[in-house]
């Protein structure tokens, strides 16, 4: 197409396009650029368009073509040979720029093919910066470019906005320091690390949102021009979820190492030898070394899985077999325990004691049985001095004439001695057991009420003692019945413990005490008053008696009256001989 080109001008550059095999039907001539628009736009493969008007023209002309005629190659056509009118023609998106009249046909046609080709190539430019824009702009990670001597935006994506929450606007008044503060105090990044880098992972950043929220990003840039000027092109990939999970793996992993020291400190100071075993053929496979093998087997952990014989030669023989059928349980059943003994090699006889459980393989097959093992020596020691204590302790109350016996909150026997039974079973021909009710179906009603308040009272918290008068073959018996509450560790009282003595051979020796005692208050009284009277008067008479006049008349009387007193105190002295010996009867 010839557009604006006078007949003289056309007639030539249609002889020129003919000569170079043209055809003159495919040549379409337009007076004006506003009569080619009419044209339809792909139907021509390149435009003649003769500008030798004013240069001002020049631009305006050339714009409105490429708006209707975007992918056609245009050459202008000009009488005028100036440079600065060549240098706005091409400026302006024309391919070449030819003087009228001053081409040949070789020129021309050299001229058309490399019009063609260069508007293919700046066809292919503008596409492929087009598409780069629009891949940028609408790209779904967040994108700009900076300046890299002021770390001034210099353009953003849309992502971006969406992101930071700025307005593109806001961002172009704005520095990479605005979203990312720390920027200044991290030496990783910086101006000479923009410049000197063409590509360059600047790793995690925390960056700010307009509305305050941080959040970290992974930073990828490398260099661009922007324009003229010297420009990084940055992408922020969003790894906030990614570097929070990051720290609190970090915090857990802490946690987990500082649980697992503290547990293999535990682990390692305690009496436990901890060991795993195939479930099939029993054989150690793991022991975890810590001190207990030593202790307890004589061995270390690595020099039993080294020599897997030494824990069953060490068992007592008699054990052995023991040991295996409680390996068998715990793969069958899942778990099991066994206590049996161990020649230790310094020659001690250890009681140990294992509890064992299974692990079930990923297969649903047994897998492992897992356990520990430790030393019970001398609990066992000590439970069998408890044991014998309490055979002791049984066997003692069990043989004592004393009724001893339990009850709980409920009145229910927990606990009976031979000695109380008996006495049940002669009293009502029952052998009362622990569980039964204490006030069975013995005794008078008076008496189960009054027993029933004594319970109470013990439950209540009080101790006391009572003593009761019954009637048992005929005889008159004599109880001391002694009523404590049982007291729990929590300081609850949970039952009533009570001890009942016959106490009637010690009240009868009480009474006799007492008749005795009578007995000797007469004999003392016989004596401060009775005895008192003859001697006072044999003592008297003694001393009337005249020794130097033996017939004199007043001794006769003398001797009479003396033998009258020594009379009275020999009947006294026989009184109390007689009540001396009904005391020693």
């Amino acid at each position: 197409m010839v557009i604006e080109a006078n007949g003289t001008k056309y007639t030539a550059l249609n002889k020129q396009l003919s000569e170079l095999h043209y055809s003159k039907d495919k040549i379409c001539r337009c007076l004006s650029i506003e009569e080619s628009a009419a044209q339809q736009k792909d139907a021509f493969s390149i435009i003649f368009v003769d500008l030798s008007s004013p240069r001002a023209s020049i631009a305006p002309s050339l714009r409105a073509l490429q708006k209707h005629f975007r992918n056609i190659p245009i050459i202008v056509l000009s009488d005028n040979d100036d440079k600065e009118d060549c240098i706005t023609a091409i400026r302006e998106g024309a391919q070449d720029f030819l003087v009228n009249g001053s081409f040949d046909n070789v020129v021309l046609e050299k001229a058309i093919l490399l019009a063609v080709e260069r508007k293919t190539v700046t066809v292919k430019t503008e596409f492929a910066v087009r598409e780069y824009k629009r891949h940028f702009e609408n790209g779904p990670i967040p994108m700009w470019i900076v300046d890299v001597d002021t770390l001034k935006f210099l353009i953003v994506n849309n992502a971006t906005v969406e992101k930071y929450g700025y307005s593109k606007e806001e961002f172009r008044r704005m520095t990479l320091y605005d979203i990312q503060p720390m920027l200044e105090d991290e030496p990783s990044i910086n101006n000479n690390n923009l410049k000197k880098k063409e590509f360059f992972d600047a790793g995690y950043h925390r960056h700010v949102k307009k509305n305050g929220d941080a959040f970290y990003t992974h930073i990828y840039s490398h260099t661009t021009q922007f324009g003229n000027i010297e420009a990084r092109l940055s992408f922020a990939i969003d790894v906030n979820k990614k570097v929070l999970t990051e720290k609190h793996n970090e915090e857990l992993t802490s946690q987990l190492q500082a649980q697992k020291e503290q547990l293999d400190s535990l682990l390692y100071s305690m009496g436990y030898a901890i060991w795993s075993r195939k479930a099939d053929t029993f054989e150690l496979f793991y022991a975890y070394p810590n001190n207990a093998y030593s202790k307890l087997f004589g061995f270390t952990a690595d020099e039993m899985m080294e020599d897997k014989t030494l824990f069953y030669n060490a068992i007592h023989p008699d054990d052995l077999e023991l040991v295996y059928e409680s390996l068998k349980d715990a793969s069958t059943k899942g778990v099991s325990e066994i206590i049996f003994r161990y020649v230790h090699p310094s020659g001690e006889i250890k009681t140990l004691k294992s509890q064992i459980n299974l692990k079930i393989g990923s297969d649903g097959s047994p897998d492992t049985i897992n356990g520990v093992t430790f030393d019970i020596s001398k609990e066992k020691q000590l439970t069998e001095t408890i044991r014998n204590t309490e055979q002791n302790l049984l066997a003692t109350i069990n043989n004592t004439r004393d009724q001893v016996w339990s009850v709980n909150s409920k009145l229910e026997i927990v606990f009976c001695n031979k000695a109380y039974q008996e006495f049940i079973y002669e009293l009502a021909g029952v052998v009362p057991q622990p569980g039964d009710y204490v006030l069975g179906e013995w005794g008078s009603e008076s008496f189960f009420n009054t027993r029933k308040k004594d319970y109470e009272r013990a439950l209540a918290g009080e101790s006391f003692t009572i003593f009761v008068e019954e009637f048992y073959d005929g005889d008159l018996l004599h109880k001391e019945i002694s009523s404590n509450p049982i007291i729990d560790d929590s300081g609850k009282i949970v039952g009533v413990i009570c001890i009942a003595r016959d106490i009637s051979e010690q009240k009868n020796q009480f009474v006799q005490i007492q008749k005795q005692n009578e007995k000797l208050r007469e004999i003392a009284w016989i004596q401060s008053h009775k005895v008192r009277g003859p001697v006072a008067s044999i003592l008297g008479l003694a001393a009337l008696f005249n020794y130097e006049a033996h017939q004199h008349e007043n001794n006769i009387e003398i001797l009479e009256r003396l033998t009258i007193a020594t009379n009275d105190l020999d009947k006294i002295i026989k009184e109390v001989v007689d009540k001396t010996n009904s005391i020693d009867q």
